[in-house]
């Protein structure tokens, strides 16, 4: 008889553990989220660390790790990461994002732009993802692409004055000279007042 009531037990003990893993990992996680939003990494990567060893399904935790490493200019570490994050999640359109940015980081503009289009593919209104591809096309000077995606991002959000200040650029490269002054200028009626400098050189 006792070995009718011995497994039972040991069953309930680890659905047990399981739960308590799976609720620990959970604070580890929000912790360090909230720890990277304050701009603490080394405090951010102990507690996400902890999440993912905890809960190494959970993309979440390998994003955020991710993305700590990008900004302690770690590429190699943030590539990993993404990497994981993806894996797990395919649908993780930030994990495109990410891996792009750090693939433009290293010049791999092309490849970045790959990530980029599939994070828009995921999420259409992915302001940001285009933003970044906008970006990487103005690296590779295809300027067509890079403004299609800038006033992409001001169709998405007016008030971006990076995206009207980049657009400029790209316009101004494009020898659309008076479509480059006017971004230029509502980029600093929007608050980016950097940009009278290259009005007052280039805007005669």
């Amino acid at each position: 008889m006792l070995k009718y009531f011995f497994l039972p037990f040991l069953f309930i003990i680890c659905i047990s553990s399981s739960a308590f893993s799976q609720v620990d990992s959970a604070g580890s996680l929000k912790s360090g989220i909230a720890q990277f939003q304050e701009g603490n990494y080394e405090g951010a990567e102990i507690e996400l660390n902890k999440a993912v060893e905890l809960n190494p399904k959970n993309p979440e935790g390998f994003f955020y790790l991710a993305e700590v490493s990008f900004l302690q200019g770690e590429n190699k570490k943030a590539m990993e990461k993404y990497n994981k994050t993806i894996e797990l999640n395919p649908k993780y359109a930030k994990a495109y994002k990410g891996r792009g940015k750090v693939k433009a980081k290293l010049s791999d503009y092309l490849g970045s732009i790959e990530d980029f289009t599939k994070a828009i593919e995921i999420d259409k209104s992915f302001s940001d993802a285009y933003f970044n591809r906008a970006l990487s096309y103005l690296n590779l000077k295809d300027y067509k692409n890079a403004i299609t995606d800038f006033s992409k991002v001001i169709e998405i959000n007016p008030k971006d004055f990076q995206a009207w200040a980049q657009r400029g650029t790209a316009k101004y490269h494009s020898e659309d000279k008076k479509g480059a002054c006017s971004d230029w200028s509502k980029a600093g009626e929007l608050g980016y007042f950097k940009i009278y400098d290259t009005i007052k050189k280039n805007c005669k």
